[in-house]
């Protein structure tokens, strides 16, 4: 199977989790990190990830996550921002970090803009 997993506030979010996840993933699976970050930190990159203790085989830096996605063939994505799952295929497996800057922990409440979400208690 090949997974992507978001950098920024989703591995960073939850580093741990993810060194034993992309840990265990690594025999039978092709494991991506996608990110929107600039690829003139490409070395900053690796090196953060290598210090996470994150095992991939691939590292995309796109600001058009929607294309990697497809054209990698991806067949699931772990990602914090909506905005970046939106168009995806639905076939796509999409598994949302909860995470302060998409999910208000005081309120118990999912944060959407108009663009991501429906207000169903209306």
């Amino acid at each position: 199977m090949k997974i992507a997993i978001d950098l920024d506030n989703t591995i960073t979010f939850a580093p741990k989790f993810f060194s034993q996840l992309t840990h265990s993933l690594k025999e039978n699976n092709y494991v991506y990190v996608i990110t929107n970050r600039d690829m003139s930190i490409w070395a900053d990159t690796k090196k953060e990830l290598r210090d996470l203790g994150i095992h991939y085989n691939h590292l995309i830096f796109t600001a058009d996550k929607k294309t990697a996605i497809i054209e990698n063939e991806i067949e699931a994505l772990f990602e914090d921002t909506d905005e970046y799952f939106l168009d995806v295929p639905e076939e796509i497996v999409v598994l949302k970090i909860r995470e302060p800057g998409n999910f208000d922990f005081t309120k118990k409440k999912w944060i959407y803009g108009n663009r991501t979400g429906i207000n169903i208690d209306d």
